[in-house]
């Protein structure tokens, strides 16, 4: 199944078609209450794939020491001053430092590609100190295996809806319309569906200890390394 990766809208767009304005413009929106109350204020914390810093700057109040890495120079521009940005692909990834903690947020894991998934692992590994642990977030499974054409979620001032859906086997290619105050933008992403077993032994393969589930809705799972 071929997937495109591709944006429209105003503004600057990342090399995977996400509008930078969008995420510069979109508030917090709780992507990770259920795991804050996991970290410890003062550990150092490695942010993987933090585009503009919405999700930098709850960790920043939690009393955590972030450096964020992002592929795009326009996104990281949006990061707060009190953390260290990086400029680098994930998956090229070599600080020569270790961190008490490292997160892979905005569903990054499902990314359609097996090989990109487990260099985005390979690059948290590599990272953390022994017995550092790694929060991961997926998409809901049941989400990527039902949603249809013309489903509207609303978040905060965000009204999303798809407009386009295919599915192969596992994988499954979108195109989303975000509806801002501000504007109007459009994002093409593809996915591969991970239930718990799958995303389990991501980890496990990827040299992570007994993993951990988080929240009512398991979107988050965390594992040691």
């Amino acid at each position: 199944m071929t997937h495109a990766f591709e944006g429209a809208g105003p503004g600057a767009r990342t090399s995977d078609g996400c509008s930078v304005e969008l995420y510069r413009d979109l508030p917090y929106l709780g992507e990770l209450d259920d795991i804050l109350g996991e970290l410890k204020c003062g550990s150092r914390l490695l942010e993987l794939g933090c585009g503009t810093g919405r999700l930098t700057r709850p960790l920043l109040g939690q009393g955590l020491s972030v450096t964020g890495v992002d592929n795009s120079a326009d996104m990281l521009a949006g990061m707060p001053r009190e953390a260290v940005a990086v400029l680098c692909e994930i998956e090229q990834l070599n600080l020569g430092d270790r961190f008490d903690v490292a997160i892979l947020a905005s569903c990054l894991i499902n990314h359609p590609s097996l090989s990109t998934r487990n260099s985005f692992l390979a690059a948290a590994r590599r990272h953390l100190k022994p017995g550092g642990r790694l929060f991961v977030q997926r998409h809901d499974p049941n989400w990527l295996l039902n949603a249809s054409v013309g489903d509207v979620r609303q978040r905060g001032e965000s009204s999303i809806t798809i407009e386009t859906v295919a599915r192969s086997g596992n994988e499954v290619s979108m195109k989303i319309r975000y509806d801002r105050p501000r504007g109007t933008w459009w994002h093409a992403f593809g996915a591969v569906v991970l239930d718990d077993q799958a995303t389990e032994v991501a980890l496990t393969g990827a040299g992570f200890g007994q993993a951990s589930w988080h929240g009512h809705a398991r979107r988050w799972i965390s594992a040691s390394a």
